[in-house]
């Protein structure tokens, strides 16, 4: 990512399109980051098994397969959950009772509220992530 200058004319009110821009570009940048790093970690063996370490019960090929699609379809309810709450949280007027917010009470509320998703969704969330998984274990099979 790369920093530009600032635009003066933002900061006349209209910061929340480029912050937002900028949200989604970094959410969109991360989730790949996690998803090249995911990639990285099933194709390289742990260091254990490196040094001729056996477990007792290894998985076979189908259960990592299944464990991927189950973090893969765990991940789409994060990010589908997070972007619903965005909009949710958008909903809400703020008030000029207690000042405006900062942007950096922004950014925290963002970050917060991604991990809260997070959190959600592996925690079983809506049911999104298992119907997903189900329906796309059976076409699989």
């Amino acid at each position: 990512m790369t920093i530009q200058p600032i635009d003066h004319s933002l900061l006349s009110g209209a910061v929340q399109p480029s912050y937002d821009a900028a949200r989604m570009n970094a959410e969109g940048q991360s989730f790949q980051a996690k998803l090249d790093e995911l990639q990285r970690k099933a194709e390289t063996p742990p260091a254990s098994e490196a040094a001729g370490y056996v477990r007792k019960n290894p998985m076979t090929a189908e259960d990592i397969e299944a464990k991927k699609l189950r973090e893969a379809c765990e991940g789409f309810e994060a990010m589908f959950l997070s972007m619903m709450y965005k909009q949710m949280r958008a909903t809400v007027p703020e008030s000029e009772l207690f000042g405006k917010k900062s942007n950096a009470l922004e950014i925290f509320e963002d970050m917060r509220d991604t991990e809260l998703m997070n959190a959600a969704a592996k925690s079983g969330g809506i049911g999104i992530a298992d119907m997903m998984y189900k329906q796309l274990t059976i076409k699989t099979r």
